[in-house]
């Protein structure tokens, strides 16, 4: 009985996962580094509220090419098996 990893259809699901993910991360990044220039809050608040902000920016992007390297090793391990 083959693995669910072996599937082509849920190793794009799981990308497609990860790819709605980051999107989500990053429009939530985007919105606290919004959030903090708008100058509502204390100046404390809104360093942290930045930094944050940086910090999703770029966890964002950065699980969308692990979920795209994960999926093409996966690939490549499984037709390494078949030959």
């Amino acid at each position: 009985m083959a693995s669910v990893s072996r599937f082509r259809f849920f190793r794009g699901f799981v990308v497609s996962v990860f790819a709605g993910a980051a999107l989500l991360v990053g429009w939530y990044g985007l919105s606290l580094l919004t959030e903090s220039f708008n100058g509502h809050g204390s100046p404390g608040g809104n360093v942290l509220l930045f930094a944050l902000g940086m910090i999703l920016l770029v966890l964002s992007p950065v699980s969308l090419l692990d979920a795209v390297v994960r999926s093409t090793s996966s690939s490549a391990n499984i037709r390494d098996k078949n030959t």
